[in-house]
């Protein structure tokens, strides 16, 4: 009785664990396509050199592993998103520098989250 128990209870632990797993996989694919989504619009807006230098300025923070401003840039870029979104409607320009800021969050998140 007491080995059927004990399976029961290894096995519900197992499964959570792969259940948690998987989740945590799962918003990181998210944010990975986000950022792929957000890449696409920024190249169109403004042009590709912008989203090199980004992706050139993100580089330096992994390599560096430098969380202190990560985590300032996560916070001033989720207030920005924040104003943003008060609007009901966004001029082309605000539409443009959302994208911008979301990209930025995201590719903060994936650093800060899950590559450092």
């Amino acid at each position: 009785m007491n080995k059927v128990i004990l399976l029961i209870v290894s096995l519900l632990i197992s499964l959570s664990l792969i259940n948690n797993s998987y989740s945590n996989n799962n918003i990181d694919r998210k944010l990975y396509k986000w950022v792929s989504v957000t890449k696409v619009q920024i190249e169109k807006d403004y042009w590709k050199k912008v989203n090199e230098k980004i992706v050139e300025i993100f580089k330096k923070y992994r390599y560096k592993k430098d969380r202190s401003t990560l985590n300032k840039l996560e916070v001033l870029l989720k207030n920005k998103i924040r104003d943003l979104n008060e609007f009901n409607i966004l001029s082309n320009n605000e539409k443009k520098k959302l994208n911008l800021y979301n990209n930025l969050y995201y590719r903060t998140k994936l650093l800060l989250d899950y590559n450092l």
